[in-house]
């Protein structure tokens, strides 16, 4: 019984050694830059689509600088509005 239990434990461990990455399990070889704050407060296009992605994708996608970032900038912009943000960005507040 003992050596019946121990090769099913053994072949629990062994079966997950072998998993290949899914496809959301593997980074991309080429990732783009990371874009800060200002950035997507100056390219407004780019941090529609950023924040797009993120949305569909939270679970994956959530915690990256990308999308930290991208939210941060619209938080920003829901307070002050683009270009006031965009002015104190340039200003460094």
């Amino acid at each position: 019984m003992k050596t019946l239990i121990l090769t099913l434990l053994i072949a629990t461990c062994l079966a997950g050694c072998n998993k290949e990455p899914s496809s959301s399990d593997a980074v991309p070889k080429t990732a783009a830059p990371v874009h800060d704050v200002a950035w997507y407060l100056e390219h407004e296009a780019e941090h529609d689509a950023t924040k797009r992605r993120c949305k569909a994708n939270p679970g994956a996608l959530r915690e990256t600088a990308e999308c930290i970032n991208a939210d941060q900038a619209q938080k920003q912009i829901f307070v002050w509005g683009r270009e006031e943000a965009l002015r104190r960005s340039r200003e460094g507040h």
